[in-house]
């Protein structure tokens, strides 16, 4: 009796609901549904493409009990080669994931999992298979129907992986009027010069046949269809009254093997024409376990927006500062140093504070009192890098001397000084000039989204990556409290030294 009777409310609801939302258009049918917590095997049949659309979905844990309340709705796109089920499948979990996050205080939405096959989410060059044309005309309107939404652009987001990530990214550029919030998760796609280097069976089997261009080479391939579509050519200073309105959150994974170029591309250029946006690169690949690990900061995130905040100053690393640390003569000697064969680490500044520069010794110094290393300071405006080293070369000669370049002017010493060390790092530095990337060294590149010296690492990133070297590449989310900025990056590098 009680299944029934949500049935018939469920029913009701569809009802009362459709005419408000579509006085001029038939929605297609839709299979009727229990209200469960996660749903699965549900369909439409869409007109649009002369098919059925098949969908999965995940309600709130109050849905069936709080009958007046209405939920924000996140469209969660799969990539290449999934379906439906996907979200929830065995590598993904995203139920067991958002409940979690629920009960660290999420707050409770809908998430939609439509099927894209392998449409890249937009509609195909010759209309043949409009797909996006679908999602905006047939199947939101009928998600609004159906379920208690909140059926606005500020509570509707869409969030996807891989070939998802590029649905994710365009469908809300394409229609700020219906989504005010976007998260591509390793974004599928690719600079010109990347789109133009495939395989002609690469170009032609998953981007020619969507795009346009196929059985092309070159510039062939560089419909203007496609550049409709393509972020990195869309997103100019001339659009910016077009696409500004929606809030992007893009990560991806500093072992990417291609993605990574031209997602970090496309975040300079949204920096140089002044699109607000979420940066983030950590540790990873193309992976579901990358992912979900983004879930638990791009959720949140949205669900703050939704509430009507504006800003976004959450760090996934709590600055863990040490007390008591003991310098000598401004260096600190570990307890375990052995003349002559530790590794000194040079840190090369432009004037950092006292008392900012002793915490940051004092987080790298951290749980590892009695390794074999030595923390140098090293303010540029007293000495040059060649003199540093040729300063403590004496008293702390080593074969695995390391650099960590921090803030302004400090990248450009290192670099063009790179033969002195084995191994740099850099965090919010400042990167410029010529410079040439040794396969034998390994490199970090840390910065805060927000950074100055974005394009420095952006540049210094493609180097070590085409170069062959070893390295590691980090956007963090920036904070406010510059002091609390500036050492949630130094627990990076903390958590990236090598020989430590």
């Amino acid at each position: 009796m009680r299944n029934r009777l949500i049935l018939l409310a469920g029913t009701v609801l569809v009802l009362t609901s459709c005419g408000a939302c579509s006085k001029k258009r038939v929605l297609p049918d839709v299979t009727p549904v229990l209200l469960q917590r996660y749903n699965t095997g549900l369909s439409m049949t869409s007109s649009v493409l002369g098919r059925v659309v098949e969908y999965d979905i995940l309600l709130p844990e109050g849905y069936n009990t709080e009958t007046d309340r209405r939920y924000p709705v996140m469209y969660c796109f799969h990539g290449y080669g999934d379906n439906n089920t996907s979200w929830n499948g065995k590598w993904m979990g995203c139920e067991a994931k958002i409940k979690s996050l629920e009960n660290n205080g999420l707050e409770p939405m809908i998430y939609v999992f439509p099927n894209g096959w392998n449409t890249y989410w937009v509609d195909r060059f010759n209309g043949s298979f409009p797909y996006m044309t679908m999602l905006t005309e047939e199947f939101i309107p009928l998600i609004d129907a159906t379920y208690r939404t909140i059926a606005d652009r500020a509570h509707r987001g869409t969030i996807g992986y891989s070939m998802g990530g590029f649905g994710a990214m365009v469908t809300a550029m394409q229609h700020p009027e219906l989504f005010s919030m976007s998260a591509p998760l390793s974004m599928s796609f690719r600079t010109d010069e990347q789109y133009m280097a495939e395989s002609q069976d690469g170009w032609d089997n998953q981007w020619g046949r969507v795009f346009g261009g196929k059985g092309e080479s070159g510039e062939g391939r560089l419909t203007d269809y496609y550049k409709s579509l393509c972020p990195l050519h869309q997103f100019t200073a001339e659009n910016k009254s077009k696409y500004s309105g929606v809030h992007y959150f893009l990560t991806c994974g500093d072992n990417e093997q291609q993605l990574l170029i031209a997602n970090d591309d496309l975040h300079v250029m949204m920096r140089d024409n002044g699109y607000a946006h979420e940066y983030r690169v950590w540790d990873g690949g193309h992976s579901s376990s990358y992912w979900k690990a983004a879930l638990e900061e791009v959720l949140p995130y949205f669900s703050s927006l939704m509430a009507g905040e504006t800003a976004w100053q959450r760090t996934l690393k709590e600055v863990d500062v040490p007390e008591g640390i003991t310098l000598s003569d401004g260096v600190y000697v570990s307890d375990g140093y052995v003349s002559g064969e530790g590794t000194a680490l040079f840190i090369v500044h432009n004037g950092i504070s006292g008392d900012l520069l002793e915490d940051a010794l004092a987080i790298l110094a951290r749980g590892a009192s009695s390794k074999n290393f030595v923390l140098l300071p090293c303010d540029l405006r007293t000495r040059s890098v060649s003199e540093w080293a040729d300063y403590y070369g004496p008293l702390y000669p080593s074969e695995k001397r390391q650099a960590l370049a921090l803030g302004e002017a400090a990248g450009d010493g290192i670099l063009a000084r790179q033969s002195l060390f084995s191994a740099l790092y850099f965090d919010n530095a400042e990167i410029s000039g010529e410079f040439t990337i040794d396969p034998e060294k390994y490199y970090y590149i840390g910065q805060c989204d927000e950074g100055p010296y974005y394009k420095g690492a952006n540049a210094l990133y493609r180097a070590a990556k085409l170069g062959g070297a070893a390295f590691e590449y980090r956007s963090r989310n920036h904070l406010d409290d510059s002091r609390a900025d500036f050492l949630t990056g130094i627990e990076y590098v903390k958590s990236n030294l090598n020989d430590f």
